[in-house]
């Protein structure tokens, strides 16, 4: 429950509840993705600096690399080998460096609170800069 409860304290943060779509939700994960239009966004020099705010906003910290190590682990568990939802060992790279292939700005943050981990990845198309895709990872 404080997973559904956390995410979408997130989307809502993020104004991109509407329209959010889980795209996968069992196990104790849930992996949502929308469309964010917060208009404060433009006033961060990065994807990276916005992420952070909404991580503050949230009550989220940051995690060290060994809270990160943990985060990978519980995906992976949580969503098997093999899946082709996060086929690398950190899928949010692996995500960003393909998006940036097409074109795209992107950035990702991961968060802690408590035993819970949250990652937000967000990119947009360089040249049109709208919309701002967003994908929240939560488990």
């Amino acid at each position: 429950m404080m997973i559904n409860v956390t995410t979408g304290r997130i989307i809502k943060s993020l104004e991109a509840f509407k329209g959010s779509k889980p795209i996968y939700e069992k196990n104790g994960l849930l992996i949502v993705r929308s469309v964010c239009r917060d208009k404060k966004f433009e006033e961060f020099d990065s994807i990276k600096e916005y992420l952070k705010s909404k991580l503050v906003e949230n009550k989220l910290e940051l995690p060290d690399d060994e809270d990160i190590n943990i985060f990978i682990e519980k995906i992976d568990e949580k969503i098997g080998e093999g899946s082709d939802i996060y086929p690398d060992a950190f899928g949010f790279e692996m995500l960003k460096k393909s998006f940036e292939n097409m074109g795209c700005e992107c950035d990702y943050i991961i968060g802690k609170k408590g035993e819970l981990f949250v990652g937000i990845c967000l990119w947009y198309d360089k040249v049109v800069k709208k919309p701002i895709f967003v994908e929240v990872i939560c488990c």
